[in-house]
């Protein structure tokens, strides 16, 4: 068996020169040792994490109300599915007054307009949304703080035109409150961009996904004083317990079929009551988000997505 030299110059982790010397004194009768070839490549496959960064985002005096931004990667990078991951409900539970909250799962695309206008004259706004099996899951409710909002069902991925024709209008990703938002699409979890703008004062206020397709908003004046982030292939339950351990609370979910990513945050206000729970269910958890409203626990965001092997 041959490799090619202009092959191997494009791969120098130490796991794969051994495959290479493996593979290469292999007799070509001799059956292959599967457990010991793959397990040159466990150190690979770990699961990622994100140190914590400390930051400062908050506003200068005198900030003005800016346009935003937009990014997409140039070159795409191919994600690689390892396995058949199991997808399960991540729903997020935050301690409030009481208040009326509603949801709505299994919503086809058609309906969706009639239960958000339902919503609206109700007096609830939308506060989270996500989607399985192409049918959505729809949370609206009275304590957003919102006195106006807009949305758009559209087959483009965060459809840009129509992002900055509501920034021109003064209307910003989920909330009202931001004096600038910033926002990026990427086939790979955007590490480097995020970092790079909250060093310019941004925080995560938003993430969502479509496919393995990643879409991260970032905006100014969003009322945190540190932000980190806690990205995995699996549920990072200790890494969140610890978070939570010193402070930080979650503002941000989002999951594709690879990986789960949940941005943890400290307000610059302190909390009245800082009870956080998280639920992973199969299904909605349509049962358990009663047992919570009745421990005055209301859904503070909601995804779909890879949290068990």
């Amino acid at each position: 068996m041959s490799i090619s030299p202009d092959l191997m110059c494009c791969y120098c982790a130490p796991p794969f020169k051994l495959f290479l010397e493996t593979v290469t004194n292999m007799k070509f009768d001799e059956e292959p040792n599967y457990p010991k070839l793959i397990s040159l490549f466990d150190e690979l496959i770990e699961p990622q994490h994100l140190r914590p960064i400390r930051i400062d985002g908050a506003l200068k005096a005198g900030q003005k109300r800016g346009r935003g931004s937009h990014e997409e990667d140039e070159q795409p990078r191919k994600k690689v599915r390892l396995g058949s991951p199991a997808n399960q409900w991540i729903s997020v539970y935050n301690a409030k007054r009481p208040m009326k909250q509603r949801y709505h799962y299994n919503v086809a695309e058609a309906r969706l307009h009639q239960h958000i206008e339902k919503g609206n004259e109700d007096g609830l706004f939308i506060s989270s949304v996500a989607s399985s099996a192409n049918l959505w899951a729809l949370i609206m409710d009275a304590g957003t703080g919102f006195t106006s909002q807009v949305y758009e069902l559209s087959p483009i991925f965060l459809h840009k035109d129509w992002i900055m024709e509501q920034w021109e209008n003064n209307y910003y990703i989920s909330a009202t409150p931001y004096t600038q938002q910033s926002y990026k699409v990427s086939e790979s979890f955007p590490f480097k961009w995020i970092n790079k703008k909250w060093k310019e004062g941004f925080h995560v206020t938003s993430m969502t996904t479509a496919g393995t397709r990643w879409g991260v908003v970032m905006s100014r004046n969003s009322g945190y004083s540190e932000q980190v982030v806690e990205l995995d292939f699996l549920y990072p339950s200790e890494g969140i317990h610890r978070r939570w351990e010193n402070g930080y609370r979650i503002t941000s979910t989002a999951a594709t079929g690879d990986q789960a990513a949940f941005i943890l945050s400290i307000p610059k206000r302190k909390l009245t009551d800082e009870t956080q729970e998280t639920l992973r269910t199969s299904t909605f958890p349509s049962n358990h988000v009663k047992e919570k409203w009745a421990k005055n626990l209301y859904i503070a965001s909601i995804c779909y997505g890879r949290t068990v092997s």
